[in-house]
């Protein structure tokens, strides 16, 4: 009974995600609209910086997230689906934390990692009791917990990542084709589904 109480719980917050999502999403099929900037830079948890360049070649799905942040925890769970699809020779996923600017720190990424990976129920889920990840384990059925193999990176404390994509709303998610223009932006979760249809227009 408390797994089907959990499971509800989630689906009525999920529902309202969507509408999040579907009220707040834009989508740009414009692939000759704009590229991205030489200062597109980012930090990775070890301290070492990339420039977005770095991915050129592959199509790059990027995800400005936060720790802190309820709507951005099912997106975790699509993106893990996505990356054990495609051909690591085609795709790149970078999740990139925007919140420092709000306070978030190294310390949180890495204890919201800790949190998503761990075997369900498990200390380090209780600091993230406020975003539900542990209900949303339950609901994806992923008690086990996720493997985040992808790049994982932070924006600098000015901000300069989430003044430019994080400000309309996070999850936020810029794909980039494999020259680099800009294929799909949207503000608000975007499901497995819908992250494949857009992922196989660009392959095919």
């Amino acid at each position: 009974m408390n797994k089907i109480n959990k499971k509800i719980k989630f689906s009525i917050i999920a529902i309202f995600i969507l509408l999040f999502s579907f009220f707040t999403g834009c989508l740009n099929n414009s692939s000759d609209e704009k590229t991205y900037s030489q200062d597109f830079v980012f930090n990775l948890l070890n301290g070492e910086q990339k420039n977005i360049r770095d991915f050129a070649g592959k199509i790059v799905l990027i995800d400005f997230t936060g720790a802190n942040c309820g709507y951005c925890v099912p997106q975790m769970f699509a993106l893990e689906q996505v990356y054990n699809t495609y051909d690591k020779n085609d795709l790149s996923i970078i999740s990139i934390f925007v919140w420092m600017i709000l306070g978030e720190t190294v310390q949180d990424i890495n204890n919201i990692i800790v949190a998503y990976e761990c075997k369900s129920p498990c200390d380090a889920e209780n600091l993230f009791s406020h975003v539900n990840l542990r209900e949303a384990k339950d609901y994806f059925d992923k008690e086990d917990g996720l493997e985040l193999n992808w790049v994982i990176g932070y924006d600098d404390s000015e901000g300069t990542l989430y003044e430019k994509y994080g400000k309309d709303g996070i999850p936020y998610l810029l794909i980039l084709d494999k020259k680099g223009n800009i294929y799909y932006t949207k503000a608000g979760y975007t499901d497995y589904n819908g992250l494949t249809e857009i992922l196989d227009e660009i392959i095919n």
